[in-house]
């Protein structure tokens, strides 16, 4: 079991944090909220935060909350729908790097039961799940920090992101651009 404490201050600062950079992963539609769904209208909430014993990583379980007039097929009742995930960071000084673990947790309209649902599956069901044989640690596991395959993922993940926007830099003509589409 993890037992890093951290102090409110300091928490409450990683929130912000977190909720900044996804608000830039919601403005350009990257990671999980590449959806047309994620507008400015969209609020992020940080419902959860894990941290490492060394403090230099974190698992951040993260809520989008939108208005219903953006799902396909709404249900007028509710006046606003949820969708969960969890993102990984990554910090070093004062700099974070979240990359997206997912699973994805869509079209709730009862946000504390999607909380409980997501916190279910990170702190009690990973490690059991036969979907993946990777998930060998639930994020609240004191090993997950040092030995979960999730964290060969993200550098993997990074790397290729550089290597793209390296070749995206050096060699535009081939990289297509999404838009210039008419």
């Amino acid at each position: 079991m993890n037992n890093t404490i951290i102090n409110k201050k300091k928490y409450s600062s990683d929130s912000a944090n977190i909720v900044f950079h996804i608000q830039g992963f919601v403005k350009d539609h990257q990671e999980s909220f590449y959806s047309k769904e994620y507008d400015e209208s969209t609020q992020i909430i940080v419902d959860t935060i894990v941290y490492s014993p060394d403090y230099k990583k974190i698992a951040a379980i993260i809520i989008a909350k939108n208005p219903t007039n953006e799902q396909l097929m709404s249900d007028k009742k509710y006046k606003w729908y949820y969708n969960a995930t969890c993102y990984l960071g990554t910090k070093q000084n004062d700099s974070l790097l979240l990359n997206w673990m997912g699973p994805n947790y869509n079209n709730s309209y009862d946000m504390e039961s999607l909380s409980k649902k997501i916190r279910n599956y990170y702190f009690k069901q990973r490690s059991s799940s036969t979907n993946n044989n990777d998930d060998k640690y639930n994020i609240d596991d004191v090993r997950y920090w040092k030995y979960s395959k999730d964290w060969q993922k993200i550098e993997n993940n990074r790397k290729m992101q550089k290597d793209f926007e390296e070749e995206k830099k050096n060699h535009p003509e081939n990289v297509y651009n999404f838009n210039s589409r008419k």
